[in-house]
């Protein structure tokens, strides 16, 4: 499986491919035969991998390792309606509160360019926006 480094890329913003790539790599983490999610510790290492934590020690708590799995979860449920061309009512509303950890704000550059942050300070905050950015451009 390939994660892509969403850290390098021009002022940070992913293409609509790469967030693609992103949003469907964590939702078929579900599906891999020995789940790179299944522990906090193995999450850490395919977060990193992906340029979503940090290199440092940062590391998930019990209740964050929870929520990654459910927000795993609710966007594979999106993913797959969509791909059916069905709505999903339910699999909607748990993404967008499982995203809502991201706590996005809009940010406007010295240029005038708008963007989305996180307002966080917390590392999982700043990951579920990396993932909630990736998700708006890669499906919204």
């Amino acid at each position: 499986m390939t994660v892509p480094d969403l850290s390098a890329t021009p002022a940070g913003r992913a293409s609509a491919a790469d967030a693609l790539n992103l949003i469907t790599s964590l939702a078929d983490t579900a599906r891999a035969s020995a789940d790179p999610l299944a522990t906090r510790e193995e999450a850490a290492g395919w977060l990193r991998a992906a340029g979503l934590l940090p290199a440092d020690d940062a590391t998930l708590s019990g209740s964050e390792h929870g929520a990654l799995l459910r927000l795993r979860d609710s966007l594979r449920d999106v993913l797959a309606a969509r791909s059916e061309r069905r709505p999903d009512a339910d699999a909607g509303a748990r993404l967008t509160r499982a995203l809502a950890d991201g706590r996005l704000v809009v940010t406007v550059d010295p240029a005038g360019t708008a963007g989305l942050a996180s307002s966080a300070r917390a590392v999982y905050s700043n990951l579920v926006a990396a993932i909630a950015i990736a998700v708006a451009r890669a499906i919204g």
